[in-house]
């Protein structure tokens, strides 16, 4: 009996043990669903605003297509791009030399012909970025004209040379005239326009 005694004692402790820590899972799954509770409130409350539900998203965080797509579209319509080739990411920041960082969005067309330059570009620029898009535009339309030893692309460097860049706002646009339509008074008409929103 004297052993039986120790013996019903550490079952009653184990459980008790077993007991306490069944009880403290809820708590602490309690605890943990508090905490993630907290954290997509938390998360929510950069996406939304007070308790009114109204969203808190500047607009310049979001591209705004309609602009891009009409101030590309009056562009083109004075200076058409000859077979267009839609530049995407990779050619915004590979072949246009942009930070894709500084963008909210783009839209633009660049000629897939070799014997032209005709290029039309217009980008919507995050809030206070719109500066660095405009140097990183005009560094890339100094390697375009700077490389002027062949006299078969005398034309198109000499078209470089002229392109345009203007800003408004958070737009920026880069205009090259084509080959076919090297006139850039209809261009500078067109711009004057084209980033007014």
């Amino acid at each position: 009996m004297k052993k039986l005694i120790p013996v019903i004692l550490c079952c009653a402790m184990l459980l008790a043990a077993c007991g306490s820590s069944a009880d403290s899972a809820p708590a602490a799954s309690e605890s943990t669903s508090a905490a993630a509770s907290s954290e997509a409130a938390s998360s929510a409350e950069t996406i939304i605003g007070g308790a009114d539900g109204e969203t808190d998203i500047a607009v310049s965080d979001e591209a705004n297509t309609a602009n891009l797509d009409a101030a590309v579209a009056a562009i083109e319509a004075v200076n058409p791009i000859a077979n267009p080739r839609a530049l995407d990411d990779f050619s915004v920041e590979n072949e246009l030399m942009l930070t894709m960082d500084n963008l909210v969005g783009y839209k633009g067309d660049v000629t897939n012909d070799q014997a032209d330059c005709g290029l039309v570009f217009v980008a919507q620029a995050k809030d206070g970025k719109v500066d660095a898009v405009k140097a990183e535009l005009e560094a890339y339309k100094e390697s375009l004209s700077a490389n002027d030893l062949y006299a078969e692309f005398a034309d198109k460097v000499a078209l470089a040379k002229d392109a345009r860049i203007v800003t408004n706002g958070n737009y920026v646009a880069i205009v090259i005239a084509g080959i076919a339509n090297p006139d850039y008074a209809p261009i500078d008409t067109a711009l004057e326009t084209a980033l007014n929103f």
